[in-house]
């Protein structure tokens, strides 16, 4: 959980979001992107391509994150 957290707030930052923009762009709770962002949740396969779109990520780094979070 710990990698897939830290491989996200990184994409997020490459992407020059906070992390309420993101959670707002991916229409979840900001909450929800501490807990992931932190380890301290998986998020579901829905929440993870809300984040991904919300990220604007390609396919490639798509199915990296989705890996990380198998």
């Amino acid at each position: 959980m710990k990698v897939l957290g830290a491989r996200l707030r990184a994409l997020r930052a490459e992407a020059g979001l906070s992390g309420a923009a993101l959670a707002q762009g991916a229409g979840v709770g900001q909450p929800t992107v501490s807990k992931v962002e932190n380890g301290r949740m998986v998020p579901s396969s829905d929440v993870l391509e809300r984040l991904a779109r919300a990220l604007l990520l390609n396919e490639a780094t798509s199915r990296e994150v989705r890996d990380l979070s198998a």
